[in-house]
């Protein structure tokens, strides 16, 4: 009798181990996986939508996304460079992008905890008011503003922050592609990160 009892503990003990590990793992090592890919964009299809699975809707109220619905916005996320490296802040990186068939657009910048990055430099998004939305445009992402007309402070962002792209109210020709979402390129990086 204690035997069986011993195994149903161990059962339930292995049952639950995995479960956290399987949740931990879809968690911490999923955020690529459960999206698409455009380039270094990562874009998942499943974000706002009731057909998300559990684990998807995990990441996102983790990662404190208030997500809207496809026909509303759609998110796009870096969180690499142009040569697969983390964003880090001892970088200096130029964002550019083109007219996109959508009502308005925003980047914004995001530390490792998904959220506004800590600083006073009020830098934190640019969008289509500031830049129009018929134009070729782009965006200095770096510690310190410089000449940019249009600037990402990732000062205190240190390593592996990300920047993501809304496309508020896409128009039905909108058609994500890596040539069609904006281009980041490095320029320099201090101590050669």
């Amino acid at each position: 009798m204690l035997r069986r009892v011993l195994a149903w503990v161990a059962a339930a003990l292995i049952g639950v181990a995995i479960g956290i590990g399987s949740a931990w793992a879809a968690l911490e090592l999923g955020r690529g996986s459960f999206a698409e890919h455009y380039g270094a964009w990562a874009h998942s299809r499943a974000a706002g939508s009731v057909a998300a699975g559990p684990y998807t809707r995990a990441i996102i109220a983790r990662d404190g996304l208030l997500a809207l619905s496809a026909r509303e916005a759609l998110y796009f996320t870096l969180y690499e460079d142009d040569q697969g490296r983390p964003l880090d802040e001892s970088c200096v990186y130029d964002l550019r992008g083109a007219p996109l068939a959508a009502r308005w657009w925003s980047v914004t910048l995001y530390g490792r905890d998904n959220f506004l990055v800590a600083n006073n430099d009020n830098a934190g998004s640019v969008d289509a008011s500031r830049v129009g939305l018929d134009t070729v445009w782009s965006a200095r992402i770096s510690p310190v503003r410089g000449d940019a007309p249009h600037w990402l402070s990732s000062r205190a962002a240190g390593r592996n922050f990300s920047v993501t792209l809304r496309v508020y109210n896409p128009q039905r020709d909108f058609r994500p592609s890596a040539e069609a979402l904006p281009q980041l390129t490095t320029i320099s990086c201090a101590g050669g990160a």
